[in-house]
């Protein structure tokens, strides 16, 4: 199970994105800026193959606020993907 903690800080994505992996799933979450408000985008895709190698019609995106609940609703939205077969 993902937990908000395992997604890092909101600093951290001023700065960079972050990918990562659970139960064969993976997921990439990056800071994007519309205007000038920030929000994060979240995909979800499956392995085994990095972000840049898999078909775009496997992967599965979301925007959410760019906030400390932003990344707990990734946190649940992943846990999410992940239980569904």
């Amino acid at each position: 199970m993902i937990t908000p903690q395992n997604l890092f800080h909101l600093s951290y994505y001023e700065k960079a994105h972050f990918t990562g992996s659970h139960n064969g799933m993976r997921f990439y979450i990056e800071k994007v800026i519309q205007g000038e408000t920030p929000y994060l985008r979240a995909w979800i895709f499956p392995g085994p193959f990095c972000f840049e190698k898999t078909e775009e019609s496997k992967k599965q995106s979301r925007d959410f606020p760019f906030s400390e609940s932003g990344l707990a609703e990734i946190a649940d939205w992943i846990n999410r993907f992940e239980a569904s077969p």
